[in-house]
């Protein structure tokens, strides 16, 4: 019996996984503020409906979170917008290797975003994503700039690709 649990123990260990390379979403919800405004010429009242976000939505932005002499670990965050009859969702952050000129080098991600036929809930306005990333320095680079792109995948008309963020980080050692 002491043996099953200790293999049985060791099988869920060997099961378990991390979400170190996994992208994350989170959905930006709003909630519906009435508000009244009186009109000056005429002196009636009138009340409507806005929406106000309860999520908090997320600043594009690459930020590193621990640094060694061979890797580099650095969070990349953002958010799209999406609501009504636009339902659109991240598929994945794709990496593609820059130049290399020099001690510097150049890293593009790329936030794929495809738009979905339907209709989104009257409560969520967006999605924020956060995606944690591990790169392995090469001996010889001593600046790595990270640049952040947005591209919309269309149906049939191809791609468009907007620029985002980029983030350079030095690692010259400072006497």
């Amino acid at each position: 019996m002491k043996q099953l649990i200790i293999l049985t123990s060791f099988l869920t260990l060997f099961g378990c996984e991390t979400n170190a390379q996994k992208l994350n979403t989170t959905t930006i919800y709003s909630e519906p503020k009435r508000s009244t405004r009186e009109v000056p010429e005429t002196g009636t009242v009138h009340n409507y409906t806005t929406r106000k976000e309860v999520t908090e939505r997320f600043n594009p932005m690459i930020v590193m979170i621990s640094k060694n002499a061979e890797i580099l670990k650095f969070q990349i965050q953002g958010n799209i917008s999406s609501g009504g009859l636009n339902i659109n969702q991240v598929r994945k952050i794709r990496f593609e290797k820059g130049e290399q000129n020099g001690n510097s080098m150049t890293l593009r991600y790329y936030v794929e975003i495809k738009k979905i036929p339907g209709k989104e809930g009257s409560d969520v306005v967006g999605y924020n994503y956060t995606k944690d990333e591990t790169y392995k320095i090469p001996s010889d680079v001593k600046i790595i700039k990270i640049e952040l792109y947005e591209e919309r995948i269309k149906d049939t008309s191809g791609r468009s690709t907007k620029f985002i963020t980029e983030k350079t980080f030095n690692f010259f050692v400072r006497i």
